[in-house]
């Protein structure tokens, strides 16, 4: 099942205004307040969380069409008294590292860590999407709308979706797995996501444990 909800104007602009000033992007500080919301719900120090890559670094893919996504793993080391901004830059560190070998099959990892194969690299997933439609509704001769489409089929425990469209507004999407999470608890945990988001925008400097 799916579980939507969209953030203020002011929240949308403090997230990218915070990312801008520690180097960050918004995908960035999403996925380290992310990482910190399930180091708060499972009490976990180790947090490892898949995202996908367009892994088209190449210059001869930019204008194929087809499908190049790669999984990658970023891995965060968190505690209580770790402060939001060096996860953070620990955060960005991951990501810039993991892009850098984006080209490497996921496969290829898997086969590294045989014990992976039955338990998984990951059970949770983060995608950000920067979306802007509005060229394809300028094609000449055609025309072009959105599919609202979505799996009923969880292909992971959890996945956070952020969509972030030209106006650098974000849509936040929570799929889960409905035999392991009541709706009722989705609900609940998208809305301690927001309150960490709005803390970390307030407050970089605090540490995670005295994140409400």
């Amino acid at each position: 099942a799916r579980y939507s909800l969209k953030l203020d104007a002011a929240l949308c602009d403090a997230v990218r205004s915070t990312a801008q000033a520690h180097d960050s992007t918004a995908f960035m500080l999403l996925l380290a307040t992310f990482q910190t919301l399930l180091h708060r719900y499972t009490g976990q120090c180790d947090i490892r969380i898949g995202v996908p890559s367009a892994n088209r670094g190449r210059q001869e893919t930019h204008g194929l069409i087809g499908f190049f996504i790669n999984t990658l793993v970023l891995r965060a080391e968190l505690h209580g008294r770790l402060p939001f901004t060096q996860l953070l830059a620990q955060t960005r560190q991951a990501t810039l590292d993991a892009q850098g070998h984006q080209d490497v099959p996921f496969e290829q990892v898997l086969e590294a860590f045989p014990q992976a194969r039955e338990h998984g690299l990951f059970q949770v997933m983060f995608n950000h999407q920067q979306r802007d439609l509005s060229a394809l509704r300028r094609l000449p001769g055609l025309l072009a709308d959105e599919l609202d489409w979505h799996s009923r089929e969880a292909k992971f425990d959890l996945q956070l979706h952020s969509e972030e469209d030209h106006q650098g507004r974000l849509k936040l999407s929570f799929d889960y797995a409905d035999e392991l999470f009541e709706a009722a608890t989705i609900e609940r945990l998208a809305e301690h996501f927001v309150s960490l988001l709005r803390q970390v925008c307030e407050d970089s400097e605090k540490a995670l444990g005295d994140l409400q």
